[in-house]
């Protein structure tokens, strides 16, 4: 008499699996890709060193504003500090910055007060109760005098010396420099009224015998 196949769930699981390892199956589903998630990471030997903090062993280039330009010797001074402080390249930018800043603070200073004078005197200029209210007139005499000098270069350096010092906004300047223009510059056209009566004979006139011997006598009219 066969043996009967148990019942028993775990008969059955042994029945299909018996059944399922001696019937070979064809199987239709692809195979799935594993997910990027289950892929292995970077490997200890291609990951990136990090880098350590302080000084690196040569200074990069230290960046500065344009217009500014740092000395060689300066900047090799300062990396020798940094790198004696320890510091990294970044801090070191940092004081870089301050003092390229500070720098440039100090450059423009002069000028800020000479541009603050200049516009101090265009101010007085316009207020000054002798030529403030004259000023396009002081400026035609000054400028006419300037080319009386009939040198065009002499005239020309010399506008560029008072634009480049500023002395042609110097009330005291323009002042004095147009009393000087009015005595040099020609004076206005003067109408005649014709001969004098006392020496000069009037057109088509006849001199006596007297004016004839003496052309200077008066006539005495």
């Amino acid at each position: 008499m066969p043996a009967r196949i148990p019942t028993h769930p775990i008969g059955k699981l042994w029945s299909w699996k018996t059944a399922s390892s001696s019937t070979p199956q064809t199987s239709t589903t692809p195979t799935e890709t594993p997910s990027l998630a289950n892929q292995p990471g970077e490997s200890l030997a291609n990951q990136k060193t990090e880098t350590a903090g302080g000084a690196p062993e040569v200074y990069a280039t230290w960046n500065v504003p344009d217009g500014f330009q740092l000395d060689e010797t300066v900047s090799k001074e300062i990396g020798g500090i940094f790198k004696g402080l320890n510091l990294s390249q970044e801090q070191g930018q940092k004081l870089v910055d301050f003092y390229t800043a500070k720098t440039a603070e100090s450059a423009n200073e002069p000028y800020k007060v000479w541009q603050e004078t200049q516009e101090q005197w265009v101010k007085e200029v316009k207020a000054d109760r002798e030529i403030g209210h004259k000023l396009n007139e002081v400026k035609t005499t000054i400028s006419r005098a300037i080319d009386g000098l009939n040198d065009p270069k002499l005239a020309s350096a010399f506008r560029e010396a008072m634009d480049f010092t500023g002395a042609g906004n110097n009330p005291a300047f323009i002042k004095a420099f147009y009393k000087l223009a009015q005595m040099v510059t020609e004076g206005g056209h003067v109408a005649g009224s014709g001969p004098s009566t006392a020496s000069q004979r009037r057109a088509g006139e006849v001199p006596s015998a007297a004016q004839a011997m003496y052309p200077n006598l008066p006539t005495g009219r």
